[in-house]
């Protein structure tokens, strides 16, 4: 993070701390951080959601908005439309059609509301050798405690999907 942004985790809190940052929402932190320090965006939310964790008890996991999100990346056969293909197979197989996608992006994505309320979407990234990584977002988990069964989820479709 020093190299990067100037200063170390500690030293971006106590910024953070000394402008009233803990009083602030999640994008206006980010925001001011870009602002008034020119830090990049995704440095930005790093050193936001570490602030938001080291001084306002937000847990591993927890989004801005109070609920938790896992995610998981593996390799899938095939170039990105291909191995995104073969995730979407299994994620209907399950929880039936998406309700979005963007197959035109720069990394395609395929999206999904749950029965449960939560939201699922894949994103295929740049291919390498091997295969496709294709990324597995489950989003608006109602507590920490459904991490672990999300995790789960994610890890038997990408080993589906990836044969």
């Amino acid at each position: 993070m020093r190299a990067a942004t100037g200063r170390g985790h500690e030293e971006w809190r106590d910024l953070l701390d000394a402008a009233g940052a803990r009083e602030w929402s999640h994008r206006a932190i980010a925001d001011w951080l870009v602002a008034e320090h020119g830090v990049e965006p995704w440095w930005s939310q790093g050193i936001t959601v570490d602030f938001e964790q080291a001084r306002k008890g937000r847990l591993p996991g927890q989004q801005a908005d109070g609920t938790f999100a896992v995610s998981m990346t593996r390799t899938v056969p095939g170039e990105r439309l291909v191995a995104l293909a073969a995730v979407r197979a299994v994620v209907e197989a399950r929880h039936g059609a998406a309700h979005g996608e963007n197959l035109v992006a720069v990394q395609p994505v395929v999206r999904w509301r749950l029965a449960d309320g939560t939201r699922l979407a894949a994103a295929a990234q740049q291919p390498g050798r091997s295969g496709t990584p294709v990324n597995l977002t489950i989003e608006k988990l109602a507590d920490a405690a459904a991490m672990e069964a999300a995790k789960a989820e994610l890890a038997a479709i990408l080993a589906e999907a990836a044969g």
